[in-house]
Order: structure tokens, then sequence, then C-alpha cells
């Protein structure tokens, strides 16, 4: 399962990895959000790998889309964020 996202300027590419495992001798299935973030005007610049959310892993392939949106959603924040603080610090020292 695979989503592209537009939020606040960046491209968020959600894709969703399913393995096979066993545990205690029963077979599970584990679901990893695989995320990459660019922006508009560059290459992609992050690239992570999220395998649970709140420290539990994820129940389904839709949760775990979900799951690596809301942690690119929240990247993306804290960069426009910590950009617009550094900025406005730049701006005030100039005067």
């Amino acid at each position: 399962m695979k989503r592209t996202y537009q939020y606040r300027g960046h491209t968020l590419h959600v894709s969703v990895e399913t393995v096979c495992h066993t545990r205690k001798g029963v077979a599970a299935l584990d679901h990893v959000a695989l995320l990459l973030i660019s922006s508009d005007e560059t290459m992609p610049y992050a690239s992570l790998r999220i395998d649970r959310v709140a420290g539990r892993p994820f129940a389904s392939e839709a949760e775990a889309l979900m799951g690596g949106y809301g942690v690119g959603r929240s990247i993306v924040d804290k960069l426009i964020d910590n950009g617009e603080r550094v900025m406005a610090t730049i701006a005030h020292s100039a005067i």
C-alpha cells in the first residue's frame, strides 16, 4: 500500500511493508511504515522506517499508513516552525 500526500509545501511518500514472523510458535504479521519526505525545491531529504507509534506496533496496513503520515506531518511542522523562529531571530538581531 502506497500513498503520496502534500503538506505545507512538502511531499510525504508513505508505503507499508508487511513482515511475517513467529511469536511463541505462532505466525504473526508486523506492519511497518516507510516514509520519504521531500520539498518541492529539493531532492528527498528524509527517509524513515517507522515500526510503532506511542510504543505500540501497527496492527494493520491502514494504521501503519496513517502512522507514517502523522509522523511525516510532525517532522514538517517542526522543520517549518524552527525555520520561522530562526528567521525571526535573525531579523530581530538586525534591527
